[in-house]
């Protein structure tokens, strides 16, 4: 709406490939006007940058969009430090992809940032390779368009992207979730896959969708609408009923028949007249 009233403010941003061009920042801004508005042609900067520049200005495009989840925020973070580390060989080493990498190398800086506060010994080679990154990626975070502590990302932000599931990370892209919520979903995963799967289920159908026995008003709510604080409350739930499920299954569970004890006892070598003692 804004860009078919007042024009597109900001051109994206291209770069020649043969005989066309590609965009380099600005494909949502290039899709909008195509897709809705009657604007036949775009304002267009054309740059002279190889795959690794384009590469960089495109991640940090990407992190300036303002509808971004908490996964496509570490996502683009992660994506504008390895943009930058890429040409080190010892980096590049240090993983197969970006996510692996940026975890590696972090990691070998929080080892001994830990070390050196607790005046631990630390090797030579931690330390050649502690100096010659931790202010390059001190550089890179302070960069960003909103200021990060390395540390800070490392400790919070990146096991987003780690640990949790392609499930839980694609659910809170879906819905935009930020950090927390990410946080208590991952928690509802692991309570209960049946109770997850109902709940981002019901979150994605239309607020009339009659969800029956247990409605409550959560279900009436976009996912993104919820707290962490609710998500988590579910989650309580889910866990103390996948409790009592495990329980009730222990309770019925049948004991050993005659049969089965008499042989499992023989084949302990326990004498016959001793097992029918004792049974």
């Amino acid at each position: 709406e804004s860009i078919e009233r007042d024009g597109l403010i900001e051109p994206i941003v291209v770069r020649r490939k043969g005989r066309r061009y590609e965009i380099i920042a600005g494909e949502r801004r290039f899709r909008a006007v195509r897709d809705f508005t009657e604007m036949e042609t775009i304002q267009a900067q054309i740059v002279i940058a190889s795959d690794l520049q384009a590469r960089r200005i495109s991640a940090a495009e990407n992190l300036q969009r303002e509808d971004l989840s908490a996964i496509e925020t570490i996502e683009a973070i992660v994506e504008i430090v390895d943009a930058e580390l890429i040409e080190d060989i010892e980096y590049l080493s240090m993983g197969k992809n970006p996510a692996d990498r940026v975890k590696t190398l972090l990691g070998k800086l929080d080892a001994v940032r830990t070390s050196k506060a607790r005046n631990s010994e630390i090797s030579r080679e931690a330390k050649l390779l502690f100096y010659k990154f931790v202010e390059q990626v001190e550089k890179i975070f302070k960069n960003l368009p909103k200021p990060l502590e390395w540390l800070s990302f490392y400790l919070h932000d990146l096991p987003l992207l780690i640990d949790f599931c392609e499930e839980v990370q694609e659910v809170s892209i879906q819905h935009r979730l930020n950090r927390s919520q990410t946080r208590a979903l991952a928690k509802l995963r692991t309570a209960s896959e049946e109770e997850f799967q109902r709940v981002t289920a019901y979150a994605q159908s239309s607020p009339n969708t009659e969800m029956g026995h247990g409605s409550t008003d959560f279900w009436q709510r976009d996912l993104r609408d919820l707290s962490a604080r609710e998500i988590e409350e579910i989650a309580g739930k889910a866990a103390k009923k996948e409790s009592l499920k495990e329980l009730n299954r222990a309770r019925v569970s049948p004991s050993p028949s005659f049969e089965a004890r008499n042989l499992f006892m023989a084949r302990l070598g326990i004498p016959f007249d001793r097992i029918a003692a004792r049974l």
